[in-house]
């Protein structure tokens, strides 16, 4: 081990995140942001080979009727992996801090319902725009919003009515802070090797986007080289809910509502998660799959035939 006494926790924070090089801007950002938030004035100042469970069980206790279990979380997984760190490169002794553990609860999800899911197609085919066949493309892959504004036309491929995923756009804290803009747009790959992707797409959507067709490097929702902001597509999805009388939601409630249809289609699991992009089937379960009453009471009914047979 490192004797050094100079080497504080502030120290190996910033060794650890400057080795993360393999993350996304916007994870390395936020890490940083809980750092300098909630780490760096209450146990960064400690000496790393001071640093106990102790310090660490205090300190988390101190914040547990302050902050959302969802930011609790993600410190615990900045002190693990940064003293895991520190360990490894010989600055302290091993902390065993694996019993230290947060459970989220579980989110309400809102899918939309089959009569609401057929209304809001019906009002996007009418008078249709590039801006409405993108929500039918979601309703149908199931894509995120940042996958869908980074869609471009040689993505497309028409011969064999499929799409490809292969970037994402996303706001993201703007670092340079001479600028007056707190975010700025940009364009990255997708959230996961998984998540780069070929998805197959209906006849009727692959017939709607040849009458929109233009350059290969131009982005559909910008109809130029141009980012398009995701918060302008999630705007244009509210005013259609609000045209449909449907009750306002989350843009990712069309994503709950394609895995939720394919499974009531009987789509199989290994599919639908390959096609949303998963690296395995249980988080497709775990995340995606809703099953709604009528899918209950039709298993109840499936069942009570199979034991009168």
């Amino acid at each position: 081990m490192k004797k050094n006494n100079s080497i504080t926790y502030n120290n190996i924070l910033d060794f650890w995140l400057n080795s993360k090089s393999n993350i996304k801007i916007q994870s390395k950002l936020n890490y940083k942001h809980l750092i300098s938030l909630y780490l760096k004035d209450k146990i960064g100042n400690i000496n790393i080979n001071k640093i106990t469970k102790e310090n660490i069980k205090i300190f988390l206790i101190s914040l547990k009727d302050r902050i959302a279990i969802s930011t609790q979380k993600k410190l615990v997984y900045i002190i693990k992996n940064s003293l895991a760190y520190a360990y490894n490169n010989k600055y302290c002794d091993y902390i065993d801090l694996s019993d230290i553990k947060f459970k989220l609860p579980k989110k309400a999800i809102f899918i939309l319902s089959k009569e609401e899911q057929t209304l809001l197609e019906s009002i996007l085919k009418e008078k249709i725009n590039i801006r409405k066949t993108c929500l039918l493309i979601c309703l149908y892959t199931g894509l995120r919003v940042g996958e869908i504004c980074g869609l471009k036309w040689e993505d497309i491929d028409f011969s064999n009515k499929s799409l490809i995923i292969k970037r994402t756009i996303q706001r993201i804290k703007n670092t340079n802070y001479d600028s007056k803009n707190k975010t700025v747009l940009m364009e990255s790959t997708p959230k996961s090797e998984t998540s780069k992707r070929i998805i197959p797409i209906p006849n009727f959507i692959i017939n709607i986007l040849k009458n929109f067709q233009q350059k290969d490097n131009y982005f559909l929702l910008s109809n130029s080289e141009k980012l398009y902001d995701p918060r302008y597509l999630e705007s244009f999805y509210s005013r259609m809910l609000k045209k449909c009388n449907i009750k306002n939601n989350k843009f990712h409630t069309l994503r709950h509502t394609f895995a939720t249809r394919s499974i009531e289609s009987k789509m199989d699991i290994k599919t639908l998660s390959e096609i949303l992009g998963h690296s395995s089937v249980e988080i497709t379960l775990k995340l995606y799959v809703h099953p709604t009453y009528e899918m209950k009471k039709t298993s109840i009914e499936n069942l009570v035939k199979f034991m009168t047979i």
